[in-house]
């Protein structure tokens, strides 16, 4: 097998062992044996375990983020379509790495850095799309943008970290963000977003 084939399969089979186990019990050697390898070639590959998980952690990131951008580039969406759909895409995230990943990410040094780079990222990205909407006169007066995209995943964060499902977690989102909006797009919001269609 070539080296990059083999590197990518790795990569893949790290990342589903991450989602179902978190970090602090995977080492190489349960990654070797699952893979069919020898540690030897395994560390050929990947110097250390924490390289790996922070390899498959970028990608993670790196697949919403490129989701983000593209649809930001598409001139048809609103100001408040790109907010909502700013909201999805960091539930779905934090919602596919599951609260056994995100425990132990929490909780190890290795990978904070990794994980407050992220936390700005969506910070910046919910800031500036309450900023578009304020601007664009959808949201209450005294809305404060970057306050309220702190509050607003941080109560997503935390409640994924205790469990709360996904289904859950979006109508939150959308429930949340709803009550900063003007009554007649309040009333946008409820006929043209998916969400509020199915309850």
């Amino acid at each position: 097998m070539k080296p990059e084939t083999a590197r990518r399969q790795i990569i893949d089979y790290t990342k589903q062992e991450m989602i179902l186990h978190g970090v602090s019990r995977l080492t190489m050697d349960l990654i070797a044996q699952g893979m069919g390898m020898s540690k030897r070639t395994l560390y050929q590959l990947f110097p250390s375990k924490v390289c790996l998980v922070r390899i498959c952690l970028a990608e993670f990131a790196a697949e919403k983020h490129n989701r983000l951008l593209a649809w930001q580039k598409r001139e048809e969406y609103s100001c408040t379509e790109i907010l909502f759909r700013t909201m999805d895409v960091y539930t779905s995230l934090i919602h596919y790495q599951g609260s056994t990943l995100l425990s132990d990410l929490a909780g190890d040094p290795d990978y904070q850095p990794m994980m407050e780079r992220e936390k700005t990222f969506w910070l910046q990205q919910l800031a500036d799309a309450l900023n578009l909407c304020k601007a664009c006169g959808v949201l209450v007066a005294d809305v404060n943008p970057d306050r309220l995209a702190m509050e607003i995943l941080t109560i997503l964060y935390e409640n994924c970290l205790r469990g709360a499902s996904y289904a859950t977690q979006r109508l939150l989102a959308y429930s949340l963000l709803r009550g900063f909006f003007k009554v007649d797009d309040i009333r946008y919001i409820d006929k043209c977003l998916p969400i509020t269609q199915k309850g």
